[in-house]
């Protein structure tokens, strides 16, 4: 847009809230400028009172008369069911009661397994800690072995490093020849 244009439109905006200042004023004047009514309206039921005299108009008097009476008894009906619904929810004792439904069923399910594994976890960790704790003091013992026994130890590397696994199977059965004697 250009200059101009945006001149000419904030012209017209400028007129618009001009018209509707007016308008509002207006309408402020109409309102303070209430009509009291009630005369006419007095006037009108004198009329009917006449006209309601007339034995024609004697029965439709009656009918509304009765549907007034009816209405009358309606709204009295509708207080009161208003005020019972008011205080029903201070009458009505409710009692909860939780059941396991299928719904719950996968979450009752992962929880125990989480429970189981939780368990199983702990038990490990008991174990591999007092195995790290033996390994511990094992380490200290060879550690020791090499200090006053060096040559031993470096005998005991060498054999180890040409064949473990038969190191291995031997330190069995000398271990199970010590124990049974």
């Amino acid at each position: 847009m250009n200059e101009q244009e945006l001149q000419t439109a904030v012209k017209d905006q400028q007129e618009i809230a001009v018209l509707m200042d007016k308008r509002v004023q207006q309408l402020e004047k109409q309102k303070c400028e209430t009509k009291d009514y009630s005369e006419e309206l007095a006037q009108i039921n004198k009329k009917l009172e006449h006209i309601v005299k007339d034995e024609t108009l004697v029965g439709l008097k009656a009918s509304i008369l009765k549907h007034i009476e009816a209405t009358g008894h309606l709204v009295t009906a509708l207080d009161e069911q208003k005020k019972l619904i008011g205080e029903m929810p201070q009458k009505t004792k409710m009692t909860v009661e939780h059941r396991i439904t299928g719904r719950q069923r996968p979450y009752i399910i992962t929880g125990a397994v989480l429970m189981l594994v939780s368990v199983l976890s702990l038990f490990v960790s008991f174990q591999l800690w007092r195995s790290n704790s033996a390994l511990h003091d094992s380490d200290i013992k060879i550690r020791m072995v090499r200090l006053f026994y060096p040559q031993v130890s470096l005998d005991i590397d060498s054999i180890y490093y040409n064949n473990p696994k038969q190191l291995k199977i031997w330190v069995k059965q000398e271990e199970e020849r010590v124990a049974c004697h």
